[in-house]
């Protein structure tokens, strides 16, 4: 046998299944379907397209668009000179949460410009900013260190209010609460009459929480910020649909007071600063916190950005942080109220998470947010509340989701209330619970009731959360509070890199306020629950169209 031919026979060899391989490679190329390009809503005027009914018209405008569809996500929406892409289905929006190449940067620049009055320039630093929200940049993007305005303040909140800071921020606001209320009515067994529920909270709670977040220094600078804030958020609709001022004066009016007045609570607190320098493992006194202050610090280290484009981002931060955990508390309190059974159960339950402390009452955080009632009405009030755009954005590559491709620089929304209300996947006990209406146990898991559950029998995802339920906890008999297998269909705070960073301290604020609530007062609603309407949606939560007048009187 001549040896010599088999290196040459070798290399033939493999040169032929190289060849091979390379044809079968693109045989499969060729034969896979190409994604098809999104399908697009009608409209009927071809220069306006689907812009008013989509501004102003948001929940039924989204049903129709969403029977339009069919499933067949993306769905693209002309809009006056714009067009934006709309996903629905708990797999398409898990795919979303996950891909770490999105960003929410271009949405916030446009909320910063048209609700927060900040300029231009500063503006476009967030528009142009495709780097992304973790350390390393999304390949492709070029954005130097110093206009990396969505990273940094990523970092900055992230180690505020998840990691450190977030144990430190819920003792403050459980003084600053308790506060609040003991002085809210007088102690005894008089019922005092109040106007309106709303008011109540916004006031008490309100108030806890911007002590909280931002010191007592901003309040004491300007007593009365709280309420202009109130004032401010009633306009603020109508500026995210970029009506001119001339239209609505007194909401720009508004707007510009609070700059100011946080302007103001800036340069105080810079001067204070100067003088008294704080630890930085410590609450600032001035600021808030140690967050808080290196925020300021970061901002303005941020190319084009300035006090006043700093002051209107500060505004964006303290509107976010109030004006949805407030009437969502607000919203969880009134149903429970509604229903006296409801507060003998919590009431008995909650017993064990409250000790007397020196003269006062100690609330248990860790015992509270681990009642299942509790938990499960907190849950149901975002599933029935939250009505928000969930924006993002994929700054350099095309984006292959569900049956269409999104093309790069697109603005993409995600839906909270469709998700929320979704038939495919939510229980209602086969309509007993309809999903725009208010059912407190839904999130409770009963061993011994098939039909229990926030989840159908029939969906998909229903298996996994009787699983996880099953290993999380065999030996209990009792009903159990979830959210196993909701991944894309409960998303209250958005998900994966980019979720809500205040998510666990909004959680705290809400479980720890209406455990006082109902441990501390005896109310009595003096009127039917009213109706909750969808007038913020995309950009907030539900509320009484109406006032809710209601006594209350100290029971502890």
């Amino acid at each position: 046998m001549n040896t010599a031919i088999i290196p040459g026979a070798a290399a033939a060899l493999a040169l032929i299944f190289f060849i091979l391989r390379a044809l079968s490679a693109r045989s499969r190329v060729l034969n896979k379907k190409p994604a098809a390009a999104p399908l697009t809503l009608p409209y009927t005027i071809p220069f306006l397209r689907s812009t008013f009914s989509f501004v102003f018209d948001g929940p039924n405008f989204f049903i129709r668009a969403s029977r339009f569809c069919q499933g067949r996500w993306p769905l693209r929406v002309g809009l006056l000179g714009d067009e934006v892409y709309l996903v629905q289905g708990h797999k398409n929006i898990s795919s979303i949460f996950s891909n770490p190449k999105l960003t929410v940067t271009r949405a916030y620049g446009v909320v910063l410009k048209y609700c927060c009055g900040m300029d231009q320039k500063a503006v476009d630093v967030y528009v142009s900013d495709t780097s992304g929200s973790r350390e390393r940049p999304i390949p492709g993007s070029r954005i130097p260190s110093n206009r990396r305005v969505g990273y940094h303040t990523h970092e900055n909140l992230f180690h505020g209010l998840l990691g450190k800071g977030l144990s430190h921020t819920t003792e403050r606001f459980d003084a600053a609460i308790k506060s609040s209320l003991d002085n809210a009515v007088p102690t005894g067994p008089t019922w005092t009459y109040v106007d309106d529920l709303t008011e109540f909270f916004e006031d008490h709670l309100g108030a806890a929480i911007l002590e909280t977040l931002f010191g007592p220094l901003l309040l004491t600078e300007s007593p009365v910020f709280h309420r202009t804030l109130w004032k401010y958020d009633r306009y603020i609709m109508s500026m995210a649909k970029r009506l001119p001022s001339w239209m609505i004066p007194e909401g720009y009016r508004l707007r510009d007071k609070v700059l100011s007045e946080i302007m103001k609570w800036h340069k105080r607190a810079t001067e204070l600063s100067a003088r008294h320098s704080a630890d930085v493992e410590e609450d600032d006194p001035y600021w808030g916190s140690a967050m808080m202050r290196e925020r300021h610090k970061m901002l303005l280290g941020i190319d084009e950005q300035d006090l006043r484009s700093v002051a209107s981002t500060d505004l964006a931060l303290i509107w976010a942080s109030i004006t949805n955990v407030v009437p969502s508390t607000m919203t969880l309190c009134t149903h429970v109220y509604s229903d006296s059974s409801v507060v003998a159960e919590l009431r008995s339950s909650l017993q064990d998470s409250i000790q007397p402390e020196s003269g006062s009452l100690h609330y248990n955080m860790d015992k509270i947010s681990k009642k299942p009632l509790l938990l499960s009405l907190y849950a149901e009030t975002l599933r029935y509340g939250v009505q928000i755009h969930i924006p993002r954005c994929s700054p350099q590559q095309p984006l292959e989701i569900g049956k269409g491709v999104i093309q790069p620089d697109k603005l993409i929304l995600i839906n909270t209330a469709l998700a929320h209300t979704d038939e495919e996947v939510w229980n209602t006990r086969d309509g007993q619970y309809p999903l725009d209406t208010f059912w407190g146990r839904r999130f409770l898991v009963d061993p011994l009731d098939p039909q229990s559950g926030p989840l159908k029998p029939s969906s998909a995802a229903y298996e996994f959360m009787k699983e996880q339920i099953r290993d999380k906890d065999s030996s209990s008999t009792g009903e159990q509070f979830t959210v196993q297998g909701l991944e894309g269909i409960w998303i209250p705070y958005g998900g994966g890199q980019n979720a809500c960073p205040g998510r666990l301290l909004a959680k705290r604020i809400m479980l720890l306020t209406t455990a006082m609530m109902v441990t501390m007062f005896d109310v009595e609603l003096l009127e039917p629950i009213p109706h909750f309407d969808s007038r913020r949606f995309g950009f907030g939560v539900r509320k009484p169209v109406t006032k809710v007048p209601f006594r209350i009187r100290r029971c502890c």
